[in-house]
């Protein structure tokens, strides 16, 4: 079957910097695939390629098996392609339900707020990521706040999302949390992209496993 994701090829250098040589990857459906590798090998220039921050020098990106032109975040949104980021985006000043539909294009120029919250809170009570739609960032928890990002790529239908060293800010029982969720993607058939640096949670989380050394790929393994 047709890969999710076939990135072939993908060449990215920053001035004196090999940051992605050559890398071929492929993410299936319904598959969680651990990226590896140490400081600077090269992970999240890949993702961040993939999720519309960085144009390839070189290489293409097929999704679905189409060949896919992505110079932007919402370009990636477009295709269901969303990204959880270490620092997170979201605007302290503003609500949950605010930070989720922000950036939505074809929102109205009045959004019904209550509509807002109420899908918010049907998609908390699904993949049990409890936070209130009312509160203010500033009022929540570290890990709170990731829930958020992770309800806005859901609230946008994303189908692929990439996870950048997500539990590197939580607490243990906050990652089993965030294992659960991302498990009942998988079983709606959405895949994710794991970054990570601690093989425990490489074995529990994930499928495969990719690792990559100065830029290159160094092994393609099952998990």
């Amino acid at each position: 079957s047709v890969p999710l994701v076939r990135m072939s090829g993908i060449c990215k250098t920053f001035p004196g910097v090999k940051a992605n040589e050559n890398v071929d990857l492929v993410l299936n459906r319904g598959e969680v695939l651990a990226l590896l590798g140490e400081n600077g090998a090269g992970k999240s220039t890949l993702m961040n390629i993939l999720c519309g921050l960085y144009r390839p020098d070189s290489g293409h990106i097929l999704i679905d098996g189409k060949p896919a032109s992505i110079s932007s975040p919402s370009d990636a949104a477009a295709l269901g392609i969303g990204m959880v980021h270490q620092n997170f985006m979201l605007v302290d000043t503003m609500t949950v339900a605010e930070n989720v539909v922000l950036g939505i294009r074809d929102l109205p120029f009045v959004p019904d707020m209550r509509e807002i919250s109420a899908r918010i809170r049907d998609l908390s009570a699904t993949y049990n990521l409890s936070v209130d739609p009312d509160a203010f960032i500033w009022q929540l928890s570290v890990g709170e706040q990731q829930r958020v990002e992770i309800l806005k790529l859901l609230y946008r239908n994303a189908r692929i999302l990439i996870l950048d060293e997500p539990t590197a800010v939580l607490t243990p029982q906050e990652a089993r949390d965030l294992n659960d969720v991302v498990q009942r993607m998988k079983a709606e058939g959405k895949s994710a992209v794991f970054i990570t640096h601690k093989m425990d949670e490489v074995t529990e989380f994930s499928d495969r496993v990719m690792v990559l050394r100065r830029g290159s790929v160094a092994a393609e393994k099952n998990t």
